[in-house]
């Protein structure tokens, strides 16, 4: 299921969500980037390079699944490294019912 992320209110990309752990409620996907992306990269992917990955502790992710926003307990992840031409989005502490939309 397709999904859009958000930092705050911009649309920063879409990840194409699959379900990597259904007894954690974790999903993930790799992440296309939007124009908005340009606003962020740069903090992202410096802390990539120093923690493994930008969470939600560092910005208000938000993904959004037809029109529905999940509600991820266990925070949102996105790695984007420089060294690598891949980036990585995923989510943990998603309800059973919120997975069944992932699913879809």
């Amino acid at each position: 299921m397709k999904g859009q992320i958000f930092i705050d209110n911009s649309e920063i990309g879409t990840v194409d969500f699959k379900i990597i752990d259904e007894s954690m409620g974790a999903i993930g996907g790799d992440f296309v980037a939007t124009e908005d992306y340009g606003k962020f990269k740069r903090e992202i992917q410096k802390l990539t390079e120093q923690n493994g990955n930008a969470n939600s502790q560092s910005f208000n992710f938000r993904i959004v699944l037809e029109n529905i926003e999940l509600k991820p307990v266990g925070g949102i992840c996105l790695s984007d490294s420089e060294e690598f031409a891949e980036m990585y989005l995923d989510a943990a502490g998603i309800s059973q019912s919120e997975l069944e939309k992932v699913r879809g």
